[in-house]
């Protein structure tokens, strides 16, 4: 009967805006050129994915993480927007969604937080199966077919 009552409260809207849904809009409106907005775009999706799996970003708006995302993306790809690098993209960026730059620039900064600690976490699991491998002599050949035809009934 709750979520009855959700629903109704909520007039049957289920849909919800998601960060990704800002992405278009404010990739619009930064002076990259096509290739480089493509790039952008996908390292700010993988970004808000990455945010989604984290509480700590549950704080701030889509729009937030969603801007915060391309920010981190221009910045880890070292790009210039027309004459605008480091701060002023930044700036450029809170003047387009109309955010404080100080929340922005905090937003970021976690965004990108949570990728090296992402990036520090995979590589431990990598050399913790590689010295795993290692003891146990490599990988040995199975004694399961390869193909489904090889399968005797």
């Amino acid at each position: 009967h709750w979520e009855l009552l959700v629903l109704e409260k909520l007039k049957w809207d289920l849909v919800s805006v998601i960060a990704n849904d800002f992405l278009p809009h404010i990739l619009h409106r930064l002076p990259l050129p096509p290739d480089r907005a493509q790039l952008v775009r996908k390292h700010a999706q993988t970004f808000i994915a990455l945010c989604a799996t984290d509480y700590t970003f549950v704080m701030y708006p889509p729009s937030m993480v969603a801007t915060g995302s391309i920010g981190a993306a221009v910045h880890g790809l070292g790009l210039a927007l027309n004459g605008f690098s480091g701060e002023a993209i930044t700036e450029l960026l809170a003047g387009i969604t109309g955010t404080e730059v100080d929340c922005l620039k905090a937003c970021q900064e976690q965004i990108e937080a949570a990728l090296a600690e992402s990036l520090k976490q995979a590589s431990q699991s990598q050399q913790e199966f590689s010295a795993k491998t290692a003891a146990y002599g490599g990988s040995q050949p199975t004694g399961t077919p390869t193909d489904v035809t090889d399968v005797n009934l």
